[in-house]
């Protein structure tokens, strides 16, 4: 309980601070993604025992995520991101993205173990499923190829809700199936992801100040919202809670002991 006292005293001082200088700085894509989520995930990975697998699989699902999100906003117009360089895989998904996602990924892997969870992990499991998280990311790059090539004409209405109610379902289904919906995951999942949506809203407030990504496409979206002075779709803030609740599900039931 000290010890999380502690973490959490520190990690606001560390936001506070680091908003502010990436604010004023106007600090680029990556450079804001290392600061607010690479650094902390490095410094939260010192109270964990979390194996190399474990890692490893963790961020196979953040490609493989951000891969599949970026795509989606690029062919439906949902946003544009703007990074320092242009460097997109298969010229559609921005590598700067890849890499800030998936440092978000493990930040909030490495939360939900060492502020939410019991720090224990069944080997096995980890050590079974890197393949197929790596196969996740992979398949997610081939889907994008595949699209490209093949469906490029086809248009979704709403895409953005439909990402959002994908996460969603597939978590649902993924804790009926192994029959883990408990209200004591529910009640540590949902603190997780309360707690999770400050330092996600902290990024998507700077992303849009400082124009890291822009929201144009008002059509595409079911409602608009203010966040902080500027105009965001409302499935961006859902978007908040829905990755964290996603990632605490795959990691929980995947990579960690299931308890």
């Amino acid at each position: 309980m000290h010890r999380n006292i502690i973490i959490f005293t520190i990690a606001f001082v560390y936001f506070v601070l680091a908003t502010y200088g990436l604010h004023i700085f106007e600090t680029g894509l990556l450079g804001t993604s290392i600061l607010l989520f690479g650094i902390p995930a490095l410094l939260l990975s010192h109270y964990t025992r979390a194996p190399s697998a474990v890692i490893l699989s963790v961020t196979a699902v953040g490609v493989g995520l951000s891969i599949l999100l970026e795509s989606i906003a690029h062919t439906f117009g949902l946003w544009y991101t703007l990074g320092e360089n242009e460097v997109r895989l298969l010229g559609v998904v921005p590598l700067e993205m890849v890499i800030a996602f998936t440092l978000q990924i493990i930040f909030l892997a490495l939360v939900y173990e060492v502020l939410f969870d019991d720090g224990n992990y069944t080997l096995r499991n980890a050590r079974d499923r890197v393949a197929m998280f790596v196969l996740f990311a992979v398949a997610a790059l081939a889907l994008v190829l595949f699209h490209q090539l093949v469906l490029g004409n086809v248009f979704v209405e709403y895409s953005y809700l439909w990402i959002i109610g994908a996460l969603i379902a597939s978590s649902l289904a993924m804790l009926m199936v192994h029959k883990a919906l408990s209200v004591q995951f529910l009640d540590r999942v949902i603190n997780f992801a309360l707690f999770s949506s400050v330092p996600l809203g902290i990024s998507l407030w700077l992303a849009t100040e400082n124009a890291h990504k822009v929201f144009s496409s008002t059509e595409a979206y079911v409602s608009t919202v203010q966040f902080f002075g500027n105009t965001v779709p409302l499935e961006e803030m859902i978007l908040l809670f829905a990755v964290p609740f996603f990632v605490a599900t795959v990691y929980e039931l995947y990579l960690d002991d299931q308890a």
